[in-house]
């Protein structure tokens, strides 16, 4: 099947180093990304290493598979929205910085690429405007 993905580009008023080390602190990743009520991880987080999000009742296990410090960070979910990665990308643009998130899908199988792609449930657009808008009070 083919992916499903969605990006959403936009400046932060911070360093990229330190949006990089928001986004990559297991401690702090329940501050910016929405319905997440606690994260665990070895910190720091490296390419390969693996860490745990509480959603409500619900624990997902998330595999780092893209860093680069203080560019690039992405991980895949290995949870119960398998086939869910997550990539954010930093550029510095002058005082500012460029935050490029995107999340990629890959249904299971046509039914589920019928329903994500017609009947999406999962409103993502409005969950990456909130990470950029955590990003943005957490920086303030």
């Amino acid at each position: 099947m083919r992916p499903v993905s969605h990006t959403i580009i936009e400046s932060i008023g911070a360093p990229a180093a330190h949006v990089f080390a928001l986004f990559t602190d297991p401690g702090r990743i329940a501050q910016w990304l929405p319905g997440c009520a606690g994260a665990e991880g070895t910190a720091p987080l490296r390419k390969g290493a693996r860490f745990k999000a509480r959603f409500g009742e619900r624990t997902s296990e998330f595999e780092i598979v893209d860093f680069s410090a203080p560019a690039t960070f992405g991980w895949a979910e290995r949870g119960e929205r398998k086939g869910t990665k997550l990539f954010l990308r930093l550029d510095v643009t002058g005082a500012t910085t460029a935050v490029t998130i995107r999340e990629v899908w890959t249904p299971r199988g046509f039914l589920g690429w019928v329903r994500g792609r017609f009947f999406e449930r999962r409103q993502v657009q409005r969950r990456l405007q909130t990470i950029l808008q955590n990003l943005r009070t957490l920086v303030a």
